[in-house]
């Protein structure tokens, strides 16, 4: 007997039932996606080159490096030799006039003073012994006890002691100086310096000691070259200080009046117009000397001038909002790759590279141009 086999169709039918309605779900989702919207996508900003604006003189303009420097500074030194038993001060100490810097050993001292003294005694007593006996002898002269020449002599006598009790008193006040010598004290109100003695060592009389400066008076101290010095008076003068915004304006006070031996350089002292707050010595000072009558201008890439219009423009961005501005210039000079233009303030960006290619209702990107600051 031949068994039938067992047939399970209506299984498979419903497999492919629950496929065709998956399917059919996935086309729906995906038909319902085609048809949101999407968010339409902002295009970037164009990118251009800028330059920021830096104001010179161009040719007309020498920059040379200087120091600021007090006015007044003195090197002070005792007066009288010895050995430094105190220094008081330290460098960037401010004085006071009179306060006391340094002492020498005044034990010598001391011991010449008290000598200085006795003799002023003893020349006090043959003062007063030789005068006593000038007046005796001028008595004795009215009665005729004593000759002229003996009263005459004695007076002489008296003279002499007279004048060597003056000496003593000169004496002992000198000696006396010279005790007071050996403490240093400050001339006037400043800042130490400098300082070259420690204690222990021995100094001369006149050797420098401590140095200080007045800082109420400050100046720029620059060198000049032999070529720049004879027209230096019909120069106007500017500075870079280290550490302060800006310039500040210069005054020619002194020119040395020959060239140092060894570097062949004249020494110029500048006054400074209106010191800024913030001023220190011994900074770095940038001096910009200039041709009087000279225009501020600066040198830009030849890519940054527009010449469509009657009078040359070129682009300023703001580097906040990415706005351009056509702003016009005036036109210096111009070679094969710079062009010299004024009209421009310091510090504004200048598009330097495809400007013919902007428009006024743009919105830009900035990126400074390789080499410039």
């Amino acid at each position: 007997m031949t068994a039938t086999p067992h047939i399970r169709q209506p299984q498979r039918a419903h497999s492919l039932g629950s496929m065709a309605l998956r399917l059919g779900a996935v086309a729906a989702m995906t038909a319902l996606s085609a048809c949101a919207p999407q968010e339409a996508k902002t295009p970037p900003l164009p990118t251009v080159y800028v330059t920021p604006v830096r104001n010179d003189l161009g040719e007309d303009l020498r920059i040379l490096s200087g120091s600021v420097q007090p006015r007044i500074e003195t090197h002070v030194a005792f007066r009288t030799a010895g050995k430094v038993t105190a220094r008081l001060v330290d460098i960037g100490q401010p004085v006071r006039a009179g306060q006391p810097l340094a002492r020498l050993d005044v034990a010598d001292y001391q011991l010449a003073v008290d000598a200085a003294a006795e003799q002023l005694r003893a020349a006090q007593v043959d003062a007063t012994q030789s005068a006593s006996d000038a007046a005796r002898f001028k008595r004795l002269l009215q009665d005729g006890s004593v000759g002229a020449a003996d009263q005459e002599r004695q007076q002489a006598r008296a003279d002499a002691a007279a004048a060597r009790l003056v000496q003593a008193e000169r004496q002992l006040d000198l000696q006396r100086n010279r005790a007071g010598y050996a403490v240093l004290t400050a001339p006037f109100d400043g800042v130490v310096t400098a300082r070259q003695v420690e204690v222990g060592q021995m100094v001369a009389e006149g050797q420098p000691a401590i140095s200080l400066a007045q800082p109420a008076e400050l100046e720029v101290v620059v060198d000049l070259p032999e070529t720049l010095a004879p027209a230096v008076r019909e120069q106007t003068g500017q500075a870079r200080i280290a550490g302060l915004p800006g310039l500040v304006k210069l005054r020619l006070r002194e020119l040395a009046a020959s060239a140092s031996p060894t570097g062949r350089t004249f020494r110029a002292r500048y006054a400074i117009e209106s010191p800024p707050a913030g001023l220190r010595m011994g900074v770095t000072a940038d001096v910009q000397l200039a041709r009087k009558g000279a225009t501020s201008s600066v040198e830009l890439p030849a890519g940054a001038l527009l010449t469509t219009h009657q009078q040359p423009t070129v682009w300023v961005v703001n580097e906040k909002t990415g706005a351009l501005t056509r702003q016009p210039v005036a036109l210096l000079s111009q070679s094969t790759d710079r062009v010299r233009v004024t009209g421009l303030p310091d510090g504004v960006l200048v598009v330097s590279a495809g400007a013919q290619k902007l428009d006024a209702g743009m919105k830009v990107q900035t990126a400074k141009r390789p080499g410039s600051l």
